[in-house]
């Protein structure tokens, strides 16, 4: 029992530490983003991503093949909760050069 409390406990501590931060995306100026999260999802880089702009606040997680430099939604909505319960994407498509899916993706990928 006291090893598993220890874990949880490392476990939490971990994502307690990361904060989010901002990134730059030169192809929409007109709206700030932040990375909320970084992981992985098998072989996947995954990314969490809050977007503000004139249309309104937005949440994105995206799954990025580094390889093959490919990108998939994972989820998308107005709030955390509303993201968490989209529906993924089915498959993977190429990321097109100095897209928004491009910037995320190069900071996935890192």
């Amino acid at each position: 029992m006291k090893k598993f409390i220890f874990v949880a406990c490392l476990s939490f501590a971990a994502s307690a530490i990361a904060a989010p931060y901002s990134i730059n995306i030169p192809t929409d100026q007109n709206a700030s983003y932040t990375v909320l999260d970084k992981g992985s999802r098998g072989a996947y880089k995954t990314i969490i991503t809050k977007r503000v702009g004139s249309s309104g606040t937005s949440y994105s997680e995206r799954a990025y093949d580094c390889s093959a430099w490919e990108v998939k939604y994972l989820g998308t909505g107005d709030s955390i909760e509303a993201m968490n319960s989209s529906g993924e994407d089915p498959n993977m498509s190429p990321i097109v050069d100095r897209s928004i899916a491009y910037y995320v993706g190069r900071e996935a990928c890192k």
